[in-house]
């Protein structure tokens, strides 16, 4: 893992280092730190989420709350990862799409708090994103124009 880190780092020179897996059954904390520490020689200045570390004890520089929104949000950097249906990703089956009054719903939400909105989306089999994806992000985007004010730099 630590060469396949070290190629991305070197060619792609990434500003964030996003982990997710399901190794949190042999991974252990002392691994996490170890991980942590090789990329921040790699790079010092990178970001790197707390799913390096273990379910246990958060390790990396902020927190990543899955399908959902801290009650009164985190007291360190967080984003909630969420999807606009219900798959991560891509599935031809899954036509339960979030509302743009719903997505702007839980991007003010989120920015109230703190946090930062990651949404997931997903190409097709042919490379396309959704029509649906599309609409909703159009719509987003143009309330955004006249709202953006109240999401930009919030604490």
């Amino acid at each position: 893992m630590k060469g396949q880190l070290r190629e991305i780092i070197e060619k792609y020179d990434p500003e964030i280092l996003w982990f997710d897996g399901n190794w949190m059954n042999w991974w252990t904390h002392q691994d996490a730190l170890d991980m942590y520490r090789y990329v921040r020689t790699l790079k010092p200045s990178i970001l790197i989420n707390n799913r390096v570390g273990t379910k246990q004890i958060m390790v990396g520089d902020y927190g990543t709350p899955e399908q959902t929104i801290p009650a009164t949000g985190l007291d360190y950097a967080w984003e909630s990862c969420m999807t606009l249906n219900g798959t991560w990703g891509y599935s031809k089956y899954d036509n339960n799409w979030k509302s743009t009054a719903t997505v702007v719903d839980k991007l003010v939400d989120v920015a109230s708090k703190g946090g930062n909105y990651l949404l997931n989306i997903g190409p097709d089999a042919l490379g396309r994103i959704p029509e649906q994806t599309t609409k909703v992000f159009t719509e987003v985007g143009e309330w955004l124009e006249v709202n953006g004010e109240s999401i930009y730099e919030t604490d």
